[in-house]
């Protein structure tokens, strides 16, 4: 199991920047890891330039059902989890 601090990624980058830091690293541990955990605490906004260029280049490049297995998050609030699931629906239909 890993674990990244969405907030971490995002300090100092532009969303798109951060989003693709973020894809890079899940697609690296893909193999080597059974759950990749992103925690969100501290993360104010998912805005769609971060989503963009991770979640949905992931679910592009890998497929949803992939994502699903993998990918799981940590301290997501109700806003958030709303956000991602909106989000995951819009890329998928």
């Amino acid at each position: 199991m890993c674990s990244i601090n969405v907030q971490a990624l995002m300090q100092d980058k532009s969303y798109p920047d951060a989003g693709a830091v973020l894809y890079d690293i899940i697609v690296s541990k893909l193999d080597r890891e059974d759950k990749i955990i992103l925690d969100l605490t501290g993360a104010v906004s998912l805005p769609s330039m971060f989503l963009n260029t991770s979640i949905g280049k992931f679910i592009e490049t890998y497929g949803v059902d992939l994502l699903r297995q993998k990918v799981s998050f940590a301290q997501i609030g109700v806003a958030q989890t709303t956000r991602i699931k909106e989000y995951i629906t819009r890329l998928t239909q």
